[in-house]
This record gives C-alpha cells, sequence and structure tokens, in this order.
C-alpha cells in the first residue's frame, strides 16, 4: 500500500485538541486532586514551575515538528540526530510504556466515574468506550477531528467552569469551618512533588504526530502546544485552589477520583455529576489521543524501517494505520485485564503514573538534546520556528528532567519496574537494529529523512518543512 498516503485535512482547533486532549485525562486529575491533597494550596506554586519546564519542552517540540514534520515524531527527530538506536528508545520509552500503563489506569478513571454515577461497572462501561473508539479511528483521521474538538472544549470548559464557582463559592455548599494551610510540608519536600506536578501537562506535544495531516504545521503545531500548556495551567488552578476550600486535604490525598471528590464536596450531587462527566470525558479524549497519535509514531518509524513493516500499512479506503491502532488497542487492554483481575486502588494508579512519568521524561531529554544537536549539525537549515533564548529553555528543560526522574526512582517500586522495562526496551532495539542490519549509532542524513517524510506527504503545495515555499526546497541539508 505504498501509493496511500495521509491526508492534510486538520486546522488550529483540532490540533489544540489533540494537544490537550490528553493533558486534561483521567490520571493527569487524579494527580491534580492528589497533589493538592498532598501539599495544600501550595501545589499552585509547584504547577507553575511544572507550567515552566514544559513551556521549554513545548518550545523544543514546536522546533522539531516545524522543522521535521513527520508522523514518526520523535523518532523522526532522533534519527538525524542521534541515531537509529537513541530513536527507538524515544519512542518505545517515551510513548509504548505510556500507553502501556496510562493508558489503561485513564481508563479506570473514567470507568470508576461511570460506576459512581450510574451503578454500571466500570470494566462493562471501558469496553463499551474503547470499542467505540477504535472503530471511531479506523474510519479516518477527520472523524478524530471533529469528535475529539466537541470533546475537549467541552472539557476543559466545564473544568474551568467548577473551579470557578467553587472560588467564588456562590451558592454552594459551606466551605471547611476550618481552612487548609497553605503548605502542608516544606518546601523542599513541595518541590520533590514537581514530577507529579508535571504530569497536569502529560502527552502536551501528541499534536506534533499529526504533521502530516495538520495544515501549516509549522505554525499551528507550536501554537497548538504554547496555547494549550497555559490554558490547561489555569483550569488547572482554579480547579485545585476551588476544591480545597470544600474537602479535607487528607480526602484529596486518599480517593482515586479526588477531582470527583472535590466537586461532590463542593455542590453536592450536581458537582458529582458534573465532574463525573468530566472524567469520563477525560477517559475517552485520552484513550482516542493514545488511537490516534500512537499509531502514527510507529507508522512513521516503520516507514524508515525502525518498526516492522506492517506498521506502515494504511486502509486503502480510511487511510489510516490498522494495524498500529489494533496493537494500541492491546496494550491498554492489558491494563484493563491487570486492574479487573486485581485492586485497582489509588497505589496502583500512582505506580503506573510514575513508572509512565519517568520514561517519557527520558524522551523528553532526548527531544531537547536533539534540538541541540542539530542546531550545530545543521546550522543553515530552514526552521520556520525556532525556539526564543536558544539554548536557554534546553538547558533548563534538560536539568528539570533530570531532577524529576531522580524525585521519581526515590519510589524503589517506580525503579525496579521502570528497569526492567528499560532493559526490554533496550534489548529489543538492538536485536531489531541488527538483524535488519541497521547502524546504532550513526545518524540518518537530514534530506534523507526529508525524502522519506516527502515520500507519504500528499501532493497539496505545502513544504516538508510546513512552510509554505517550494517543497524541494526544503529537503536539502
Amino acid at each position: 500500500m505504498s501509493g496511500v498516503k495521509l491526508n492534510r485535512t486538520l486546522g488550529f482547533w483540532a490540533a489544540y485538541s489533540a494537544s490537550v486532549g490528553l493533558v486534561v485525562s483521567g490520571t493527569a486529575m487524579v494527580s491534580l486532586g492528589n497533589g493538592y491533597g498532598v501539599g495544600g494550596p501550595a501545589f499552585s506554586i509547584i504547577a507553575f514551575f511544572a507550567l515552566i519546564v514544559i513551556l521549554c519542552v513545548a518550545l523544543s517540540y514546536s522546533e522539531l515538528a516545524a522543522m521535521i514534520p513527520g508522523a514518526g515524531m520523535i523518532g523522526e527527530y532522533t534519527t538525524p540526530a542521534l541515531g537509529k538506536l537513541a530513536a527507538m528508545f524515544a519512542v518505545l520509552a517515551g510513548y509504548i510504556v505510556l500507553v502501556g500503563t496510562d493508558g489503561g489506569t485513564n481508563m479506570i478513571v473514567g470507568g470508576q466515574s461511570i460506576e459512581t454515577l450510574t451503578g454500571i461497572p466500570w470494566v462493562l462501561a471501558v469496553v463499551i468506550i474503547l470499542v467505540a473508539l477504535v472503530a471511531v479511528n479506523m474510519a479516518g483521521v477527520g472523524v478524530f477531528g471533529k469528535v475529539q474538538t466537541i470533546l475537549a472544549l467541552g472539557m476543559m470548559g466545564l473544568l474551568g467552569l467548577i473551579g470557578l464557582w467553587g472560588m467564588t463559592g456562590i451558592g454552594l455548599h459551606s466551605q471547611l469551618d476550618v481552612q487548609p494551610p497553605f503548605s502542608t510540608m516544606s518546601w523542599g519536600d513541595q518541590f520533590k512533588t514537581l514530577g507529579a506536578a508535571i504530569w497536569l501537562f502529560i502527552g502536551m506535544e501528541f499534536v506534533a504526530p499529526l504533521a502530516e495531516e495538520v495544515k501549516r504545521p509549522g505554525r499551528t503545531i507550536p501554537m497548538a502546544m504554547i496555547f494549550g500548556c497555559l490554558t490547561i495551567w489555569l483550569v488547572d488552578l482554579f480547579f485545585g485552589l476551588g476544591i480545597t476550600k470544600y474537602i479535607k486535604l487528607d480526602e484529596l490525598a486518599a480517593s482515586t477520583i479526588p477531582h470527583v471528590a472535590g466537586a461532590e464536596a463542593m455542590l453536592g450531587r450536581a458537582g458529582l455529576i458534573l465532574m463525573g462527566v468530566v472524567s469520563i470525558l477525560a477517559a475517552i479524549t485520552t484513550c482516542d489521543t493514545y488511537l490516534m497519535a500512537i499509531p502514527r509514531m510507529l507508522y512513521g518509524l516503520s516507514k524508515e524501517g525502525l518498526m516492522p513493516k506492517f506498521f506502515s500499512y494504511l486502509h486503502p479506503r480510511t487511510r489510516t494505520p490498522w494495524y498500529g491502532i489494533l496493537f494500541v488497542t492491546a496494550l491498554i487492554s492489558i491494563v484493563l485485564v491487570y486492574a479487573g483481575l486485581n485492586n485497582a486502588n489509588i497505589g496502583f494508579i500512582t505506580t503506573m503514573i510514575n513508572v509512565a512519568c519517568a520514561t517519557w521524561l527520558m524522551s523528553y531529554i532526548i527531544a531537547q538534546v536533539n534540538v541541540i544537536v542539530l542546531r550545530r549539525k545543521y546550522p543553515n537549515q530552514h526552521r520556520p520556528f525556532r525556539t526564543p533564548l536558544y539554548p536557554l529553555p534546553q538547558i533548563v528543560g534538560i536539568l528539570a528532567c533530570i531532577y524529576m526522574i531522580y524525585t521519581l526512582y526515590v519510589n524503589p517500586t517506580v525503579l525496579k519496574i521502570s528497569l526492567v522495562t528499560i532493559a526490554l526496551i533496550l534489548i529489543f532495539a538492538i536485536s531489531y537494529l541488527k538483524v535488519t542490519g541497521q547502524k546504532l549509532f550513526t545518524p540518518v542524513p537530514l534530506d534523507q529523512v526529508y525524502r522519506g517524510i516527502q515520500s507519504r506527504s500528499e501532493s497539496d503545495g505545502l513544504a516538508v518543512t510546513g512552510s509554505e515555499q517550494d517543497p524541494n526546497s526544503q529537503i536539502t541539508a
């Protein structure tokens, strides 16, 4: 099916919804409620520092996605900078692990919200949602854009509205007789929760794999990521400060759905229903984003010979990567099956979040290193978007990611699971590259990467790098 190519059909709002669709996830809201429960209102300051870090990362992804607008995303950014082994590790550690740990736990949070509202067993609810979303994504990215935009914007609006309402206190349940202290711990311990705070922005870069399907990606993708991060921080700030006025911090810290518990304490049955709906929408948009983005990363890597060829198959009618979609569905299902057979409590959810967060941050480090390496190797290459104050954002972002990984690995269970996972990834990547006769550390020439992207782009007059210039002028290093 080499003649079947992806279509450019998505505008800014579809790109924005792809960026925030995973950020406002079930597990992100669990981290939000848990963070305020553990640290008190002072968690707002930690979340602000996390915003600064994630904006540094977003600038790096914006430059990379505009310069190399491929569906393989971090894989295609890394091959010309650090070589194929680093590219495979960045994708598998950063995103396949993410799906395998976070995808299922997000569905659990949404399913438990459904069970709380309706009494329908959460297992049955998530199965129905998963099957429906698989069908939507197999139908084509145009359908994704319409569904995801409506859900993401509705979810953001509801979350922000509830938070603002809680801060005003107008017509709500009585606030706590004794308001919680601003900070429940020392500032040194507060900053150790930065890893939890960064999870509030998890996946803001998931718009990047749509670079081959977004109109004018050199402008649209940076705007979507940066605007998405800022709006997420603002909405989370309103909601977090709002709920702490109505529910005890220890209750927030212990709940598997603290955002729902907080809204119920604030608004009663109405809050339970409203936040339950937000939680369900979050589970849907998160799963939808995984089913959209990860198969396209695998598609891009497969086209470059870094993953099995069947991942590059596109259905001739819908032009969607069916095998990648089914692979992601299987990963999500593994966690759901395990949780269904065991106790899906807050300890299980936070452990999965921390494992995913640590390897995801490793992928972020690689992305920021890519920017620095490519600036040095190809200083004159056209870049539709350039990081302001380079290389300061990259340095700040790399150091912050290293610090957060350290704080996450203080937990021995998280460290053990991560080390086993990383070892398996390296064994697979090295074995695959050796068997297919590819070099591990030799970077791929940038013009070769461009030719690979160009060969699968639609002939719509848009340049490979996302500018509106002649496409041929952008594929030479």
